[in-house]
């Protein structure tokens, strides 16, 4: 009796306690379902957060045999300039990194200062992030330089490489038609240099789901442009509070959340996995190709919410390459385990940048190729007939002659063909030589466009439907 008894009331604690069961034996891996925290709830098309949770993966590394630690560098080695940003425990200042103390310049940096009014958990985090960008040795990695020990009073410091440019989001913005302020020292960008950006973040992105890491925050805001276009994946509070309406505190006094680039699993459990990783890349690639728009921008942070559970999804930037609007959908399948891996999702954006490089030197071989054509002189026949290429066919099949009904012909402007033999496109045509009425469509230089008017010019002046 006594054995049914404490069998039943270990019964009776395994069902109080669900949770229990994701610790036993220390090594057991949590099953999917099992031991999730709570979900968000919808409560009337609100999403109403019962329970959150860290995700456990996110500062759990698989063993890295070479990690080693951050070299400690003495406080006078450095000298703090101005400061680039503020998150919400630190700030991030330029700096210099002397060879010696005293010593001239060894190196441009940026350096993470703790507030004072930290908390002693916000310290703990920060030295969690040490630990874990020493284990980091990626060209699209942020590079970690070194640390400085706390020192009584003084906070410890995180020192990292400085990147001249900014954060992606800032430069894709400068480079929009809204801005137009492309970076000294950067061109302004081509899609080739869009598809580059993109192919570097996936291939930083690759290297952490390799070692298993869960970045949680991939933005284009967390993601820093240096020398020649090269982009470092960043988080780690490198933030400018500009940045601070792109999160969103689902609840009071919560560590305020990146809803616009979280994955639906996300949002409703608290669950973040490398899948959800995969669906904020999908985001990222939107705001490249978008130039630095902000995803759902005109919804508050609840409509995004809700939009994102419901499976409405972002409509893909007009001008982006069909490989790139596959991976982008791929990335945002609803069930984690139907998406991309980042190997997938780097190797295709490879691809399609090897395949782009092709199209372009084909392209400029084709060009070159009919600047050497020489051009025919032009001839001195009294014979006025125009040859067969130049005349549009009638609905019969017979060359008919230009008329005043198609100015474009008219003025001779669609007959004359280009190197290779190419008819080139028709002309501009001067509106004195056409008489034409005010209602046909003109450019800004008073000229009709190159196409044949329509036989009721008044058509333009209708009102658009409702």
């Amino acid at each position: 009796m006594l054995l049914l008894a404490l069998a039943a009331a270990v019964a009776l604690w395994r069902r109080a306690h669900p949770h229990s069961r994701c610790f036993a034996r220390g090594a057991a891996k949590p099953r999917h379902g099992s031991c999730s925290p709570s979900p968000l709830s919808l409560n009337k098309g609100l999403l109403e957060a019962e329970r959150y949770t860290p995700n456990p993966q996110y500062s759990a590394l698989a063993a890295v045999g070479d990690a080693l630690p951050a070299p400690a560098l003495p406080r006078a080695r450095l000298r703090l300039l101005n400061e680039l940003g503020e998150g919400c425990f630190g700030k991030v200042f330029k700096g210099e990194l002397l060879a010696t103390e005293g010593g001239g310049v060894m190196e441009t940096v940026a350096v993470k200062v703790l507030k004072d009014a930290a908390s002693a958990e916000a310290e703990q985090d920060f030295l969690r992030e040490v630990e874990t960008m020493s284990a980091f040795r990626h060209p699209n990695i942020l590079r970690l330089v070194g640390v400085v020990e706390r020192d009584g009073e003084c906070r410890p410091w995180m020192v990292f490489e400085y990147m001249p440019h900014g954060d992606l989001a800032e430069v894709l913005r400068n480079n929009s038609r809204t801005l137009w302020r492309p970076m000294p020292g950067l061109a302004p960008l081509t899609q080739e240099a869009l598809l580059s950006v993109a192919r570097q973040v996936a291939a930083g992105m690759r290297y952490l789901a390799e070692q298993r890491f869960v970045h949680r925050d991939l933005a284009c805001r967390n993601c820093l442009v240096g020398a020649g276009l090269v982009v470092k994946i960043a988080d780690f509070g490198m933030s400018r509070d500009v940045y601070t309406c792109d999160y969103y505190k689902v609840v009071l006094g919560a560590r305020p959340l990146p809803v616009r680039w979280m994955s639906p699993e996300s949002i409703m459990y608290g669950r973040f996995t490398l899948e959800s990783d995969v669906w904020s890349f999908g985001v990222v690639l939107w705001e490249i190709y978008s130039l630095g728009r902000q995803p759902y921008y005109g919804h508050s942070n609840e409509e995004v919410m809700k939009l994102i559970v419901q499976g409405i999804m972002l409509s893909c930037p007009e001008g982006c390459p069909a490989a790139v609007r596959e991976v982008m959908r791929a990335c945002w399948k609803t069930e984690p385990r139907d998406r991309l891996r980042f190997h997938e999702v780097h190797e295709r954006l490879v691809k399609a940048e090897e395949e782009a490089a092709a199209a372009a030197a084909a392209t400029a071989e084709a060009e070159a190729e009919a600047a050497a054509v020489p051009t025919t002189p032009p001839s001195t026949s009294d014979d006025t007939t125009t040859p067969a290429s130049e005349n549009a066919l009638s609905p019969t099949g017979v060359e008919s002659p230009p008329s005043l009904d198609d100015p474009c012909r008219a003025a001779g402007a669609s007959t004359s063909s280009g190197a290779g033999g190419l008819p080139q496109p028709p002309g501009r045509v001067p509106l004195a030589q056409l008489r034409a009425r005010a209602a046909e469509l003109l450019d800004g230089e008073n000229y009709l466009l190159p196409q044949q008017p329509p036989p009721q010019p008044r058509e333009y002046l209708q009102p658009l439907p409702d």
